[in-house]
């Protein structure tokens, strides 16, 4: 497939939810591109377990339980917000719905994550998976998002839907949940490349239709998770990560002020090769520079990140530098987003992420 140009058929058209607000929101203005006054902040899995507030919430549900009650995954989602002031909140669901929409039994296992009980292995197993319509599978994402923008909007905040990428999805398919290594799928793609190619299509038309619903009910901006991309040669991420991605974000029907940001790993080697996927940011992996990939693309695309987890472990004093330092790399950069190199763990301390937090909204360019 051809590149995709940055920008969309119906770009013309302006999303209401910040039409009655003074200000479109910092995080929107950055992601769009433009020269804000501080980075914004939020961070990859803010809703999560290194809460203690969220944990009091999982002893009551079971990890789908949550999933599938709207009011659970508003107040999850709500948490961070109240505790730190984020710029943005993200969407309390998981990637791997998707999956479920075209058939797999999933299920989360204590200590274990992630586990489908009907792992792809074959061109048949593909042709099972028959995709249901993702309004008539997936209410229960579509109603929090409503409960969770009557809290957000009135406070000017946006909310960020999100999905896993085709080639991520379909890894936790073809494996049957979390691999080190992804042997399988790395097999299916040598033995049999267009068993793969069959799964992405369809996954890239439920994607298309999850997220044209996300901003249906009203999502502010999307981030799209191609986790394992740190497992394909450049070859292979063109074909089996790059390509979906393009698709996909041809495919929805986004208004000009709904930003799109792609995460994927490796990011020092495949940024130059997104620049033109249709995205308005990448979100940078923390193993690179994040000054060294603006110098590399250029400034037509806002960039995302990208403090080390691991720096969340250390001393405060040590901490600090690091997030100064990093903000002092791209001071002089326009579209700009601090966010963390990957998510938080569960056990890291919520006042490291409180220092982070106060200190990029006391940074001054």
């Amino acid at each position: 497939m051809g590149d995709v140009p940055r920008g969309r058929a119906n770009a013309f058209v302006v999303h209401l939810s910040f039409m009655e607000t003074p200000n479109t929101p910092l995080y929107i203005r950055a992601a769009l591109g433009e020269q804000t006054e501080r980075p914004p902040i939020w961070v990859m899995r803010q809703a999560g377990r290194y809460l203690p507030e969220y944990r009091e919430v999982r002893k009551q549900h079971s990890f789908l339980d949550m999933l599938n009650h709207p009011e659970v995954a508003t107040e999850v989602t709500l948490q961070p917000i109240r505790r730190y002031g984020m710029d943005a909140a993200i969407l309390f669901c998981d990637i791997l719905v998707t999956a479920q929409v075209l058939g797999s039994k999933l299920d989360f296992v204590e200590k274990k994550g992630p586990v489908i009980a009907n792992p792809i292995r074959s061109a048949a197993d593909v042709a099972n998976c028959q995709a249901a319509p993702v309004n008539e599978f997936l209410p229960y994402v579509f109603d929090a998002i409503k409960l969770i923008q009557k809290e957000l909007r009135p406070k000017g905040v946006p909310l960020i839907g999100f999905a896993g990428a085709p080639f991520t999805v379909a890894s936790y398919m073809i494996e049957g949940g979390s691999s080190k290594d992804l042997a399988r799928s790395k097999g299916l793609i040598k033995e049999s490349p267009e068993v793969m190619d069959a799964l992405l299509d369809k996954l890239v038309a439920v994607t298309i239709d999850y997220l044209n619903a996300q901003i249906e009910a009203g999502v502010d901006a999307l981030q799209l998770f191609d986790t394992w991309t740190n497992h394909l040669d450049l070859e292979s991420f063109k074909r089996y990560s790059l390509d979906p991605i393009k698709r996909i974000i041809a495919g929805l029907n986004r208004p000009a002020n709904v930003p799109i940001t792609v995460f994927c790993k490796n990011m020092g080697v495949f940024a130059p090769l997104l620049v033109d996927c249709g995205a308005n940011a990448l979100s940078v992996d923390w193993g690179v520079s994040l000054r060294g990939v603006r110098d590399q693309i250029g400034s037509s695309i806002a960039l995302q990140g990208n403090l080390d987890p691991q720096m969340l472990y250390t001393e405060d004093k040590v901490l600090e530098k690091a997030v100064i330092s990093l903000l002092d790399s791209m001071k002089d950069q326009p579209g700009y987003i601090f966010n963390l190199g990957h998510g938080m763990s569960p056990d890291m301390e919520p006042e490291k992420l409180k220092l982070v937090v106060d200190l990029v909204h006391g940074y001054k360019r």
